[in-house]
């Protein structure tokens, strides 16, 4: 195995573990807002969305670090691409069911972002990585992994700056005189 195949997974496994990361300190300090977006999926029971919304974060938490810190690789990976196909099913059937505006739930920016195809895909994509990641295990080394940690947290920074994007392309599109508080 080329130790550039260990760095791919070590890349891979920094920037979904940040993503984990990143949004579950967004949920945590706004737990009350997101359990208002479980809410609004409408695809739990209304008693399962408290108790969903408040073990999402630190389940989230603990896959980002055990990702970040490579424990119980492969399963770790398993999991946390799981979870990113279960978010990705459960935007597409609210995007299906023509509810797009609603807030996606991930917390990665201070914009809200409202459901899309694009954010579907990027989950998909995620999880596609972590499932390469998971090919291209390997020897590594010191070198190896501050190289890959690197290159991890700059495709984090990367991934985050397209999320505010994706969060304000929309609001580029509104007509010109309308906002938020005008009247059409």
């Amino acid at each position: 195995m080329s130790p550039a195949f260990s760095e791919v997974q070590i890349a891979v496994r920094t920037l979904i573990a940040l993503v984990y990361l990143a949004a579950a300190i967004g949920k945590m300090r706004h737990w009350a807002v997101f359990q208002g977006v479980v809410a609004n999926y409408r695809l739990l029971p209304e008693v399962l969305v408290a108790p969903f919304a408040y073990l999402l974060p630190p389940f989230e938490a603990l896959l980002g670090a055990m990702l970040l810190l490579g424990l119980l690789s492969p399963w770790a990976e398993a999991v946390a691409a799981a979870l990113l196909l279960l978010f990705a099913a459960a935007m597409a059937i609210n995007i299906m069911r023509g509810r797009r505006h609603i807030d996606c739930g991930c917390f990665q920016s201070a914009l809200k972002q409202t459901l899309s195809w694009i954010l579907v895909a990027r989950n998909c994509v995620l999880a596609l990585l972590l499932g390469l990641a998971l090919l291209t295990q390997g020897p590594r080394d010191l070198r190896m992994t501050i190289d890959g940690l690197s290159v991890g947290g700059v495709l984090f920074v990367i991934l985050q700056s397209l999320n505010i994007l994706w969060a304000i392309v929309p609001a580029w599109r509104r007509p010109r005189g309308l906002d938020a508080g005008a009247a059409p």
